[in-house]
């Protein structure tokens, strides 16, 4: 049976860096993000042929802002993605997007990879908010973009949504997440700001209760919390997500894409224009490889479990691995329900509201 499969393609261009986000981030002249597209599609054909004994069941263009790229190109190494990588019938293939970038040209550029999933940065509904963070776009915009979608057939649509904002409040938290709703997004994604000490911002207790509200307010309205953060109605599920915390093989491609597949952890070069001249020359693009031993296979999948609701289950690691858990990575577990991120279950450990909220429970 074929072993199930992640591809990440890394867009690493935005219009404007944004304030306070983890993702790398660049402002390139057109020309350089041309060459980029044209990289990236040598280094998708550079494993044509390589990955024997996998099918890959999710697709994403990823880095928070993929669609600020010319929307034909990116159509085109969706295409290419398609047509020569083992790709299973009925993937998921995600593209990240920005309101102010949604329209019939990008739209119809990019349809001819035939993507069947957007992840649309929305970050918050209130323009005061919106503004702190540096977006290009307002509440407004985000409405525009979810029409255009709605017209174009693109109905899977996830919405991220920010907490920690500086400036942000119980109450215009509530107005985002009820937004949200209203759009009929089928997932919403609740995810904390990657810093939290500038100036204006929620402390740990407030943002603490703002994870805490999501997670009662989206469930009340018809949506499910599977994963830290992540919320869905039935059957939209984020699967790119769902799959790497699940321990699959994910490859990623471009700047600084990380790849764990095969049993070895692969770093691409975050150098861009070294990434441009040499990508589809493997060798050249690694800057960091490790093979990786079956105890830190198991810890990736433990630590990726305890993002998911269902945690660590006993019978499924069995099944994984063809042995009983470690007792090690017991212990660790059971010192996770002793500082309150995880808790017993009858056949593993589940984590908690905090553990969720934290993200990392091992």
């Amino acid at each position: 049976m074929a072993k199930p499969l992640v591809l990440d393609l890394h867009i690493p261009y935005c219009i404007r860096p944004e304030n306070y986000l983890a993702h790398f981030n660049a402002v390139g002249s057109n020309a350089e993000k041309n060459a980029y597209m044209d990289a990236l599609k040598r280094e998708v054909l550079s494993y044509e042929g390589e990955l024997d004994g996998y099918e890959i069941r999710a697709v994403h263009l990823s880095g928070g802002s993929a669609s600020v790229m010319a929307p034909d190109l990116l159509g085109d190494v969706l295409r290419t993605v398609r047509t020569h990588l083992p790709v299973a019938q009925g993937a998921e293939v995600s593209y990240d997007s920005l309101p102010v970038t949604i329209g019939t040209p990008s739209l119809t550029g990019i349809a001819s990879g035939h993507p069947n999933r957007t992840e649309l940065m929305m970050r918050s509904d209130n323009d005061a908010e919106l503004k702190a963070l540096g977006c290009t776009h307002n509440a407004q915009h985000i409405r525009n973009a979810m029409l255009f979608l709605a017209k174009f057939h693109l109905n899977n649509v996830g919405l991220t949504l920010n907490y920690g904002i500086p400036g942000q409040t119980m109450q215009s938290w509530h107005n985002s997440l009820h937004a949200a709703v209203i759009m009929q997004a089928g997932h919403i994604t609740a995810e904390p700001l990657a810093v939290t000490d500038a100036e204006g911002m929620p402390n740990a207790a407030e943002r603490f209760e703002m994870f805490r509200y999501a997670c009662e307010y989206l469930p009340e309205n018809g949506y499910k919390m599977y994963a830290a953060g992540c919320f869905a109605r039935p059957g939209y599920e984020y699967r790119a997500r769902a799959m790497e915390w699940n321990g699959d093989d994910v490859i990623g491609m471009g700047v600084n894409g990380g790849s764990v597949y095969d049993g070895y952890a692969v770093r691409n070069t975050n150098n861009l224009k070294f990434y441009i001249k040499n990508a589809g020359d493997f060798e050249k693009l690694t800057a960091q490889a490790a093979q990786l031993d079956e105890n830190a296979l198991m810890l990736r999948y433990l630590r990726g479990r305890m993002k998911l609701n269902d945690g660590v289950v006993e019978p499924l690691f069995r099944e994984r691995f063809g042995q009983e858990l470690p007792q090690e990575f017991s212990t660790l577990l059971d010192k996770a329900v002793e500082n309150g991120l995880a808790q017993r279950t009858a056949d593993g450990w589940m984590p908690t509201l905090e553990g969720l909220f934290r993200g990392e429970v091992l």
